[in-house]
């Protein structure tokens, strides 16, 4: 069996990367604008269980990689691979490798580091990313912040519920939402109406919900889109989404 060595990965990724002129700060590449997905989802679903969207959903899909890192850690040796997958989708969401508070800081910073390569990567060779935000400690707030200002993002709550810092990492968006004021937050999985309510009346965006996979195949979970109408929280199915399939 051939050994993966994530450092001549990054190594190798890193460079080619500076060669294309993409620019880095501390160490991390910066997403380009011109790399962003920018429409409107028509599903969305992890890489794992891409076969569940409809085939004419596809084009407008997005592909997340909000999964366990068991199951991360190989997509990074097949990334030219899954380019030829990818292709065929309107996207993908950030990588999704966790820098837990738990973790030493030159591992949590690694984390970051692979997810911002993985995204550059992606992009450069013209699959849009809608970024996905994720730190660690209150020190890699600043590393994970490689996507640009004023664009929309997706935050995930697998596994990250239960560990004890739920409102450590409450406080963390908040801290990113004001900074990057985005005009959608889209979140995989569950949201309260009541936390959905708290932080739209501080940051005035709408949020867009798509329902992870347990939910929408055991209790048919669907898309929803919520926002303030006359200080009133609405929320309403997301007429973007595909109907009959992942939304």
């Amino acid at each position: 069996m051939i050994k993966f060595n994530i450092l001549l990965w990054c190594d190798e990724k890193i460079s080619y990367l500076k060669d294309i002129g993409v620019a880095f700060d501390n160490g991390i590449p910066q997403l380009p604008s011109n790399y962003l997905f920018t429409d409107h989802p028509s599903a969305v679903s992890t890489f794992a269980y891409r076969n569940d969207i409809p085939e004419e959903a596809k084009s407008k899909a997005l592909l997340t990689f909000f999964m366990y890192e068991d199951k991360l850690w190989p997509r990074l040796s097949k990334i030219d691979e899954d380019i030829i997958i990818l292709q065929k989708y309107g996207g993908v969401t950030g990588f999704d490798l966790s820098p837990s508070v738990l973790m030493l800081r030159p591992r949590q910073r690694l984390s970051i580091l692979v997810n911002a390569i993985h995204s550059c990567y992606l992009g450069s060779k013209g699959i849009k990313i809608l970024p996905n935000y994720r730190a660690g400690d209150f020190g890699t707030l600043c590393a994970a912040d490689y996507f640009p200002d004023d664009c929309s993002f997706i935050v995930s709550n697998l596994g990250c519920v239960s560990n004890g810092f739920k409102e450590y990492g409450e406080y963390q968006l908040d801290i990113v939402l004001r900074k990057k004021s985005p005009q959608i937050l889209y979140i995989y999985g569950f949201i309260s109406k009541h936390e959905a309510l708290r932080l739209i009346r501080r940051n005035g965006f709408e949020i867009i919900s798509y329902p992870d996979r347990r939910n929408r195949v055991r209790n048919n979970s669907k898309s929803y889109r919520y926002y303030l109408a006359q200080n009133e929280l609405c929320k309403e199915l997301n007429s973007n989404a595909a109907r009959g399939g992942v939304a």
